[in-house]
């Protein structure tokens, strides 16, 4: 196992492994021999669940002889399994004067964006950064081991301050026995415009050696300013390669044009440390250039992530902690479980419903979550709660793509067709409305990643998975385990359960009745937060004060008590204790609450809990009591801060625009308009019952909204892809061909809907509070979203193809036509 450890973190070996894997993917749908394409096709699912099954073992943490604990393969989110947590203080500028300038609260902000951008560059992290008091930033990071650490604080603490410096043509003369640059340190000798620096050489080992001093410019050549891009060099595996912008390449041009090739030097100096001189081999320099030497593991990423932003105050770290998950051990018990028995039930739901073929749709979702898990653990992605709102929607499309499957199935067999043929038929039809529900949420998972920060990261990391696992399991497993069992005489015949059967509801008839229902409920939400106004917020909205009770070695008091003694209180918010450990200084308990509820808060836990209510002998010098485990309360920032929210609706409003444009393009703007009004309508219907409820809107509600925005979408494309086919092939009204897409679709929007439904509504039911929020709003948006997707999608878009005064299956078929144009063009 360990030699298939290694392998697997070898960014080489990885590579090969997945270019082949991609080569036979490409061969499988080149092909058009039945025989080989199924042999490929077995070879390429072996192949992925096995490397996904060598990546993810094992899944979670195990307890060895001796005490030992081996780290599981897939990292847990700080709500989920706890981690690190650093205290930083941010240190005051120099001012010009001399001196020093007090630190503003634009100085932390700046901080915070700067340390939220080195942890999650690749959105792998989910770090909770928050500030606290006037000066200090609290950053938690998930899974961090005792070896990491020491790393961690140095990315956090380098200010990352690049410089360019000429070295003095002089700087290697020797006077009397001293080179002129230790003459210049030593105060013997003075060189005017240049000073002595302190050159730390490093051996092929990364071992540091003695300093020697180096004689540089005063003035500075080039300056982090003059960066446009740094990233790990792709050449050289212990280098950062740096590109200037035009005003550094200019620099660059002026410093090295009159320098003697293979003579002259100049020095990189970062955070006034010297740590390259090279010699200049051809004049003039550039545009780009590198920085090598970084031997140590994790030190190129690191430099290139500081070089790219860099601080404008220094940071130091104050203190250094272990910290409990925020949702608390007992919550992540029970949401395992209520998950685990939510999709036990879907999948006998399945199971019934299609029968033997179900046996091959849960063969496909297993593949699903074989392939989520192993990309998360192969590539270190983390898996949090948002994680799981994601791991939620890919699990609910991948039940979708094959229900789609098996209605068309269905009706191609009752049609009349040969088992074999009907298969074939099946998945070729469903293929459009498969890929393109998909694809629509994979552009919105890739615009939140590319804009989107924290959370909203990790959503879409497990969302794009997901989809590309979806995809995968739904259009080549189970059609390889189709063939399989055609080809070997197991697969017969198919029968399905039917309960529904053939519907012919106007639905579109009630299309103005459902417009006035959704316009009340869309007010009503909207007037829910000119109700509640900031209370319709928690304090990870609005941020609030960190009490701390600073336990010691040897007192210990179980977080369950502490969340027992808040539940007997009327808070203004929801408070939320958290367990930090050092082990120089022991336990240190936290809550994050309302500053109205601060008092109350520390009283009651004082009165309930024994170790905290224990008294000295003594008074304190005002009379009250002096307590054995003292007390403080500090400011603490919202952890959805301004800028959180305003990246998280750019990036939304993008991603709607993008699904808005793809729409259009692939459908006609009508179904474009459609689409884009039942996103808004489910996600403000849903958030705004929550508020009406007297919920509170958090951290956790973020991963919940995205989710029903791509429920949302999912459901309409696939009846909008429908309602496309039906106007192309179809006589009759485009209000009756609508009315029976809607029809065709209902049984595959019902059976979708229900069986996520059941998964959600058993974490609810029994995944404790923090995950009875979370999946509360997406039980809401569900409900919401399935009704929107029948009586408000397809009433807009019928409504405004009359508008317009055009004719719908016209404006279709046009598109269509420009589409198979594009694609004939050489």
């Amino acid at each position: 196992m360990s030699a298939v450890t290694s392998l697997l973190e070898d960014p080489l070996a990885v590579f090969l492994t997945g270019m082949l894997l991609l080569v036979l993917f490409f061969w499988y749908f080149a092909t058009d021999i039945e025989r080989r394409k199924r042999n490929i096709g077995s070879v390429l699912l072996l192949g992925v669940c096995g490397l996904c099954v060598l990546a993810a073992t094992p899944l979670t943490d195990e307890r060895l002889d001796g005490g030992i604990v081996k780290q599981g393969r897939l990292k847990g989110g700080i709500d989920i399994r706890g981690g690190s947590s650093f205290t930083l203080r941010v240190q005051p500028r120099e001012a010009d004067g001399g001196g020093f300038m007090p630190v503003t609260p634009q100085q932390v902000d700046q901080a915070i964006l700067v340390i939220e951008k080195r942890l999650n560059a690749l959105g792998t992290a989910e770090p909770m950064i928050a500030r606290q008091g006037a000066d200090k930033i609290e950053v938690q990071m998930p899974g961090i081991e005792p070896e990491e650490s020491e790393n961690l604080r140095k990315t956090l603490e380098k200010v990352a301050k690049l410089e360019l410096r000429e070295v003095s043509p002089r700087n290697d003369e020797v006077i009397e026995n001293k080179s002129l640059a230790q003459r210049v340190k030593d105060g013997d000798e003075i060189v005017p415009g240049y000073r002595a620096y302190e050159y730390k050489i490093k051996n092929e080992e990364g071992k540091e050696l003695p300093g020697q001093p180096i004689l540089l410019n005063r003035r500075m050549a080039l300056g982090g300013s003059d960066i446009a891009d740094a990233v790990p060099s792709p050449q050289q595996a212990d280098a950062v390669a740096i590109t200037l912008n035009n005003a550094g390449t200019d620099k660059m041009i002026a410093l090295t044009q009159n320098m003697r090739p293979g003579r002259d030097r100049i020095a990189i100096v970062l955070d006034g440390e010297v740590i390259s001189a090279p010699v200049v081999n051809q004049v003039p320099l550039g545009k780009q250039f590198i920085i090598e030497g970084l031997r140590e593991k994790g030190e190129v990423q690191n430099l290139a992530n500081a070089l790219m932003n860099p601080l404008e105050n220094a940071l130091v770290v104050d203190e250094f902690r272990n910290v409990s998950p925020t949702l608390g051990k007992a919550v992540v018990e029970q949401g395992v479980w209520a998950g685990l028995i939510g999709l036990s039930i879907t999948f006998v739901f399945v199971l019934l419903y299609y029968r033997l073929a179900g046996i091959v749709a849960l063969v496909g979702l297993v593949v699903n979550s074989v392939v989520l898990f192993g990309v998360m653990a192969m590539f270190g992605f983390t898996f949090s709660l948002p994680g799981i709102a994601g791991m939620i929607l890919t699990i609910g499309m991948a039940v979708d793509a094959n229900v789609l499957i098996y209605e068309r199935l269905r009706e191609e067999i009752e049609g009349g067709k040969s088992l074999k043929n009907a298969i074939a038929a099946a998945y070729e039809k469903a293929f459009t409305a498969i890929f393109d529900s998909n694809f629509t949420s994979l552009i919105t998972a890739i615009i939140l990643f590319w804009l989107g920060s924290g959370s909203i990261k990790g959503f879409a990391v497990t969302l794009t998975i997901g989809i590309v696992a979806s995809l995968f399991s739904a259009i080549l497993v189970t059609r390889v385990l189709f063939r399989w069992g055609t080809d070997l005489g197991v697969l017969k015949q198919l029968s399905f359960f039917n309960p529904i059967g053939t519907t012919r509801f106007d639905f579109l008839g009630k299309g103005r009745a459902c417009a006035v229902l959704s316009v009340a409920l869309v007010l009503l939400s909207l007037a829910a937060f000119g109700v509640r106004q900031e209370r319709a917020f928690g304090v990870d909205f609005t941020g609030g004060t960190l009490v701390q009770f600073q336990l010691g070695k040897d007192t210990e008091i179980p977080l369950a008590d502490v969340e027992k003694a808040l539940q007997t209180l009327t808070l203004s918010k929801v408070a939320y204790p958290q367990e930090q450990g050092n082990p120089a200084t022991g336990t240190l308990l936290t809550i994050r609450c309302d500053t109205r509820d601060a008092e109350s808060i520390v009283a009651k836990l004082r009165e309930t809990i024994p170790a905290l209510g224990q008294t000295k002998a003594e008074l304190r010098a005002d009379g009250t009591p002096d307590y054995v485990i003292d007390t403080s309360k500090e400011e603490v920032s919202p952890l959805i801060g301004g800028t959180f929210l305003k990246d998280s609706l750019i990036a939304l409003v993008i991603g709607l625009i993008g699904i808005l444009l793809y729409i259009t393009a692939r459908f006609e703007f009508s179904f474009a308009l459609g689409g884009f009004v039942a996103i808004l309508h489910d996600v403000i219907i849903s958030i705004g019952i929550v508020v009406l409820l007297g919920g509170e809107l958090s951290l956790i509600h973020v991963g919940a909204i995205l989710t029903i925005a791509g429920y949302s979408i999912n459901d309409t494309i696939v009846i909008f892809d429908r309602i496309r086919e039906n106007l192309l092939v179809r006589q009759g009204s485009t209000l009756s061909i609508m009315n029976e897409a809607i029809n065709a679709t209902l049984s595959r929007t019902l059976l979708t809907s229900m069986t996520t439904i059941i998964t959600v509504s058993i974490l609810s039911l029994f995944g404790g509070s923090s995950l009875r929020d979370f999946s509360v709003m997406i039980l809401i948006g569900l409900v919401v979203g399935t009704y929107s997707s029948v009586f408000v999608a397809s009433p807009i878009v019928l409504w405004w193809s009359r508008r317009k005064g055009g004719d719908l299956r016209s404006d279709v078929l046009a598109t269509e036509t420009r589409a198979e144009a594009a694609a004939a063009a050489p």
